[in-house]
């Protein structure tokens, strides 16, 4: 995706609807509709977007933001395992849209994942778009026997978080 800053929100949409998910989502805010969230395939088949699959409404949820007008520059997205649920080429592709939207309108993120795709494509694509320099890595770690964690900065290096993902192939 490479536009101008005008065009950039009618560019991610139609990325969104067009290379990924086939289709494009609306939401109409009459009280009287009962399927406010709908999404409407390219064939021409709607939908309730609550009874769609998960990456569907996932990348749904990004699209309605940008189409809305919803995310500028100042906009710090809060999201928790954005790949659950996802097929591994969902995977990447969301981590693209994700490093995309930070490269062209400066949209921030803060991710937390366990899933080593997610982790490597937010690094790589990040590297491959010349961004690297706004991504950072921490790695979680449980302190004591408590509810609380510790984190370390990393900067760009991810080889601890692939050591820490690695307990549980110890634990089989």
């Amino acid at each position: 995706i490479k536009s101008s800053n005008q065009n950039n929100f009618t560019s991610f949409t139609r990325f969104i609807s067009e290379q990924i998910i086939n289709g494009e989502a609306n939401y109409d805010d009459n009280y009287l509709t009962v399927n406010d969230f709908t999404f409407k395939r390219n064939d021409g088949s709607v939908f309730n977007l609550l009874d769609c699959a998960t990456g569907i409404k996932s990348f749904s949820i990004l699209q309605l933001l940008i189409k809305n007008g919803a995310i500028n520059d100042k906009t710090l997205l809060i999201i928790d395992e954005p790949e659950s649920n996802l097929h591994p080429q969902w995977i990447v592709e969301y981590a693209r849209l994700i490093v995309l939207l930070n490269k062209e309108i400066g949209m921030k993120f803060l991710l937390a994942s366990h899933n080593p795709d997610m982790v490597s494509a937010i690094r790589y694509i990040s590297e491959k778009q010349e961004i690297l320099e706004n991504v950072n890595f921490y790695l979680s770690e449980k302190a004591n026997d408590s509810f609380m964690y510790d984190y370390t900065y990393l900067g760009t290096e991810i080889d601890p978080i692939f050591e820490s993902f690695n307990i549980a192939l110890d634990r089989i």
